[in-house]
């Protein structure tokens, strides 16, 4: 406890206005565990004479040190900080918040933190509140995704844009309709394929002939949905591209065994040589044998009687 903290006390009781003010800012400049502690109590004391200062004056020390408010012993005082947080929107809590929402504390602090990264916007949070998606607690999901929304709020059309080709498909659906409430219309080939994919509208997609490879790939490849997955590669046999072919060579040898897995299953759906890429006939039979390639072949025929092959 700082040594000034007794005599800042008493200050604190003084009938000096000037007295009262002067101990408030020093407590804001203190920044330990107790000065916040001491900030905040005076902040919800009624009785005193400076509480609307006290309150400003915790705001600012949050802001200044966060980590020592959301580190603190009491429950009730991190809450209290975060909100701080999220109406200040202070950019430089990322980190802390982040740390928070991936701790062991309650579920209304971790719900909290979740929804002030995204009050506060950095499209630096998305991974991280894309990673909390999948948190195996209904309520931490929800306001991740809350916080996902925030973010596409005050992010701006473009940020928003680059949702559209994320790896979370959920994601991907809420930026479409966020920018769809806007107005938005889809101004470039790109824009218009990743449309086409989140719609399932994959014919408009094709439509866009190689400048639609890579977003079908994107999403053969990454989102987390294996009906989409396998749609999209369905949707390039019909472009016949080798670029498409050598890039899922190439991610047969990803250190993600999903992605591998997505790769073997979309050449076999596209019906192309998987040993192109320098795989030895033991390494390529390894990996189809781990894809479910022999379901992804049925379910890529089954998708085929029903679009037409190109």
């Amino acid at each position: 406890m700082s040594r000034r903290l007794p005599a800042i006390k008493e200050d604190l009781a003084s009938d000096d206005s000037e007295v009262v003010t002067k101990a408030v800012n020093e407590l804001a400049g203190l920044q330990n565990a107790a000065a916040v502690e001491l900030l905040f109590e005076k902040s919800n004391d009624e009785k005193f004479s400076a509480t609307k200062q006290a309150s400003d004056a915790f705001t600012k020390s949050v802001s200044a040190s966060p980590q020592t408010a959301l580190r603190h012993k009491s429950a009730e005082l991190r809450v209290a900080a975060i909100r701080r947080l999220m109406a200040a929107k202070v950019v430089a809590a990322v980190p802390e918040l982040a740390r928070v929402l991936h701790s062991k504390m309650s579920l209304e602090i971790r719900c909290l933190s979740a929804e002030a990264l995204g009050a506060i916007g950095q499209t630096s949070s998305v991974p991280l509140l894309v990673e909390v998606r999948q948190d195996l607690t209904p309520e931490i999901r929800a306001a991740a995704l809350h916080g996902l929304q925030k973010i596409m709020q005050v992010a701006g059309e473009e940020a928003v844009i680059e949702f559209l080709d994320d790896d979370d498909w959920t994601l991907r659906q809420d930026a479409k309709e966020h920018l769809e409430s806007t107005g938005w219309m889809p101004k470039t080939n790109r824009e218009k394929v990743l449309r086409g994919i989140i719609l399932g509208r994959f014919d408009e997609a094709v439509a866009c002939g190689v400048d639609s490879v890579s977003c079908l790939v994107n999403a053969t490849l990454r989102v987390n949905d294996a009906e989409v997955r396998r749609w999209s590669a369905v949707a390039l046999t019909r472009l016949n591209s080798e670029s498409a072919a050598r890039r899922l060579r190439k991610s047969l040898k990803s250190r993600d065994a999903g992605e591998r897995q997505a790769a073997a299953a979309a050449l076999a759906i596209l019906g192309a040589s998987a040993e192109a890429e320098g795989f030895s006939e033991v390494e390529t039979a390894a990996v189809f044998a781990t894809s479910t390639t022999r379901e992804s072949v049925f379910a890529a025929a089954r998708m085929l009687t029903l679009i037409g092959q190109p």
